[in-house]
């Protein structure tokens, strides 16, 4: 047989190359493999972790605008709380009721009446 550069012997060189050459090339093939197939999924990954993440900013983005709307209807409750409340002397007691008057009259009345009732029956 006649040789090669190398000096080796032509003719079936894959069966001349150590068996670990011939598994790194497999490997590297492989590995070149391995890597095209962890893109994929990779790339998949970042894509549903990026849309799991817009949802999240999109979440908390209606979830701030609802608290600013919340915020803003709390300031102007306060605006209008601090123009009914009079000035007010020193020493003095002032009861403040979220309410409408009306409501908090039949409120006292309905006790008024449970009162009455109970009366008559711890007399009667």
């Amino acid at each position: 047989m006649a040789k090669n550069r190398s000096g080796r012997k032509k003719g079936n060189q894959a069966a001349q190359q150590p068996k670990s050459e011939g598994s790194s090339v497999q490997q590297n093939g492989g590995e070149s493999k391995k890597k095209e197939a962890l893109q994929g999924p990779v790339h998949l990954k970042s894509l549903k972790s990026l849309e799991r993440l817009r949802e999240k900013v999109e979440t908390a983005a209606r979830e701030l605008g609802r608290l600013r709307e919340e915020n803003a209807a709390l300031a102007e409750r306060l605006r209008a709380l601090e123009a009914r409340t009079p000035t007010v002397p020193d020493g003095a007691v002032v009861l403040t009721l979220d309410e409408e008057p009306e409501a908090v009259r039949r409120k006292v009345e309905g006790f008024i009446e449970a009162l009455d009732k109970y009366l008559e029956t711890e007399e009667g």
